[in-house]
């Protein structure tokens, strides 16, 4: 780009006037780009979730576990997905107020709760899922080596989880140490 075209970009640039309401639309924090990708995130998830629980019956075997490990795993699924939903309803509608130092101790206070209630809705789905694939399981060396990998990769998970959502909380602590 040349020195003209800046010049006439320059120029240019205060006639492109938005009104109030496409401002409005372009600020509102449903639109945000991190919003959108937490919805695409929990849409694979849930459709993901809803293929296993058609699944799980026939594919895992669920027919031949008893009730109480269906109805454990269908329960855990439920509670992760219903969790998800809620926080992603409280990130998308944060509490705004005059006072902005009060919302950010506001926001930090329900990004504690939601952290410790991801965290245990993502511990006990975990813990049901892996029940529900080793429930009368003959475990053999092979089977010992692949179940110890699999725990492993979950408390990766929530040790990645936890190190993210203490960031997150870190964050809001210095914006409203900030002001």
């Amino acid at each position: 780009m040349n020195i003209d075209d800046l010049k006439s970009d320059w120029q240019h640039a205060d006639q492109e006037i938005h009104s109030e309401k496409e401002l409005a639309m372009m600020t509102r924090v449903r639109n945000h780009p991190v919003l959108r990708k937490l919805r695409v995130k929990f849409v694979a998830e849930i459709i993901a979730l809803t293929a296993f629980l058609f699944l799980f019956y026939d594919a895992f075997d669920g027919n031949q576990k008893p009730l109480f490990v269906n109805i454990l795993l269908i329960i855990s699924i439920l509670l992760y997905i219903i969790n998800n939903a809620l926080g992603y309803s409280q990130i998308q509608n944060p509490s705004v107020n005059s006072d902005i130092r009060a919302s950010l101790a506001r926001q930090t206070q329900r990004l504690k709760k939601m952290a410790i209630l991801s965290l245990s809705s993502s511990v006990f789905y975990a813990g049901a899922l892996v029940f529900f694939l080793t429930y009368r399981t003959v475990f053999t060396q092979h089977k010992y080596i692949i179940l110890s990998i699999l725990i492993f990769v979950f408390m990766l998970m929530f040790y990645y989880s936890g190190i993210s959502w203490q960031r997150k909380i870190r964050h809001f602590k210095q914006m409203q140490e900030d002001f």
